[in-house]
C-alpha cells in the first residue's frame, strides 16, 4: 500500500481541455467539454482559502454568475449552482470564496472567454 513509489499525476490533462493562468493571483484556470477547474496557489490565496487543491464544477450544474469590472479593488468572476454560496458583501466576501475566479484589468480577456464557455453552458443546459 505505502510501498508503491509510482508517481500518478493527481490533475491530468482531459483532451481538448484550455488552460488559462492568472499570474497576479496565482490561478490556474481549466475547461473542457464537461468541466470548470480553479486551482490556487501563493501565500495570499492560502490565507484567505486555504489550501484546498483544485475545485471542479460541473458545467451543466452552473445555473449563473456574478461578474464585477475591476477597479478600485479586483474584479471577480463568482459562479453560481445549486448548493453554493453567493457572495452578499461585493468584493470582500468574494475574494474569500471557493467558487471566485479575481482578476485585473490585464485579465479581462481570459475572463470573458471563460465567461463565455459558461453562458454557452447554461444555455445548453436549458434547452
Amino acid at each position: 500500500m505505502f510501498g508503491n513509489k509510482e508517481q500518478v499525476e493527481l490533475y491530468p490533462e482531459v483532451s481538448g481541455e484550455k488552460t488559462f493562468y492568472i499570474k497576479n493571483n496565482k490561478q490556474t484556470i481549466r475547461l473542457d467539454n464537461n468541466f470548470l477547474r480553479i486551482a490556487r496557489g501563493g501565500a495570499i490565496n492560502a490565507m484567505l482559502q486555504g489550501l484546498d487543491g483544485e475545485k471542479s464544477i460541473l458545467l451543466s450544474s452552473i445555473t449563473g454568475y456574478q461578474l464585477k469590472e475591476p477597479g478600485v479593488t479586483v474584479g471577480y468572476l463568482q459562479v453560481n449552482y445549486p448548493g453554493s454560496q453567493d457572495s452578499k458583501r461585493g468584493v470582500f466576501d468574494a475574494v474569500k470564496d471557493e467558487n471566485t475566479i479575481t482578476f485585473l484589468a490585464g485579465d479581462k480577456a481570459i475572463i470573458l472567454e471563460i465567461k463565455e464557455v459558461i453562458e454557452n453552458a447554461i444555455i445548453s443546459h436549458n434547452k
